[in-house]
């Protein structure tokens, strides 16, 4: 490892690594781990600029403002006040003429042409401009071919990339680190089987997949809609299931909205409020390490619970009654889980779902152990 500032290198041994090198990585290239996909669709460009939009922009709210007109095709994105921000450009000019030269933004990079640029996405010729930076990049929706070789773990845009159309990217390299960073700690804390390193990539993949193909769906639509034919692009899904409704391992599918899943096993856990100790707190709030909810009538989950975990060396397991270690004011929990009072559900660290037990059983410590252990990989 170099020091940018100082140069000072020094040498780090380490058990596991974690690639997570950006879109150009070194240590996929280095593995031989290239991408699979569509590629790139488009030379884009991101002009950074000062000029003063809010009479055109006024109150409004505005997150992204999309604009297709003769010059340019992307979008802007502002600062609250509109007097700065950004424009990213996919399309110049008419693809229907020329798709090839219309999609090689990043040609001219004169500062007069990206003063242009602006103008022409504004609309307004005499426009008063400041250039502060541009950025050239590729468009493309790709995943990487594997996204482990033994101990070594491709993450974020080193596993994949896809057009900015959404909000994707960075979201989804997080949820790459979620689902990863709980597995390595129950496998250095001993808790766990390494095998369980294995499921990082066969989750991580297929919904990583999914949402590439959700954000080249969103280019196509509101940028490049002339690639319809051609690419023929999945249909669109509502935002909610693609960032909080993907799935691991679920006769769902990939994706579903999460509203709806009820805690079916690979799903996340449902939020509802509960109080705990007079402090209202979150199912979501009680994850982070194994986690057992039960029903009112499910003493001998929550006993069982804390045999099972001692069994698997001191593995932390939380475990609560719904509506007596915890109270459910509204009576939702059971509702929104889809469980009896006597169920029970075993939550993984990132909060998806590994088990659920819709019966009470005559040996609930070896179900919930067993249960455990193959969560754990064992």
């Amino acid at each position: 490892m170099r020091d940018i500032d100082s140069g000072r290198t020094r040498e780090v041994r380490a058990a596991y690594l974690v690639a997570a090198d950006g879109g150009h990585s070194r240590v996929r290239d280095s593995l031989g781990i290239g991408y699979e996909g569509r590629g790139a669709f488009s030379n884009s460009l991101t002009i950074y600029f000062t000029a003063d939009l809010s009479p055109w922009i006024g109150q409004n709210k505005l997150s992204l403002i999309y604009v297709n007109n003769p010059v340019v095709g992307g979008f802007f994105r502002m600062n609250r006040a509109g007097t700065a921000g950004f424009l990213a450009i996919n399309v110049v000019g008419d693809p229907k003429v020329d798709p090839q030269a219309a999609t090689d933004v990043a040609g001219d990079l004169s500062p007069g042409q990206l003063v242009e640029l602006i103008r022409g996405g504004v609309g307004k010729p005499d426009l008063d401009v400041r250039i502060d930076g541009y950025t050239r990049w590729r468009a493309t929706a790709e995943v990487a071919q594997s996204l482990q070789a033994g101990r070594i773990f491709i993450a974020g845009d080193a596993a994949h990339r896809m057009p900015p159309n959404g909000g994707f990217g960075g979201n989804t390299g997080i949820h790459d680190a979620h689902n990863l960073a709980w597995k390595l700690a129950c496998v250095v804390n001993g808790h766990a089987s390494p095998k369980l390193l294995d499921t990082y990539a066969s989750e991580r993949k297929p919904v990583a997949r999914f949402t590439v193909e959700q954000a080249f769906s969103r280019y196509v639509a509101r940028t490049a809609p002339w690639l319809q034919a051609s690419q023929h692009p999945e249909p669109l899904v509502d935002d909610l299931n693609i960032e909080l409704g993907y799935l691991y391992g679920s006769p769902l599918g990939t994706h579903a909205d999460p509203r709806t899943t009820r805690a079916a096993i690979g799903s996340r856990v449902p939020h509802v409020w509960l109080t705990r100790g007079g402090q209202r707190v979150s199912t979501i709030d009680l994850t982070g390490n194994y986690l057992l909810l039960a029903g009112s009538d499910g003493a001998s989950w929550v006993t069982a619970a804390r045999s099972a975990a001692d069994r698997i060396n001191g593995l932390r397991l939380d475990a609560y009654r719904v509506g007596a270690d915890l109270e459910d004011s509204g009576s939702q929990f059971l509702d929104a889980v889809a469980l009896p009072s006597h169920g029970a559900l075993l939550i993984r660290p990132d909060g998806f779902v590994a088990w659920r037990a819709s019966e009470s059983h005559p040996q609930p410590e070896a179900a919930l152990h067993e249960a455990l252990r193959r969560s754990l990989g064992h």
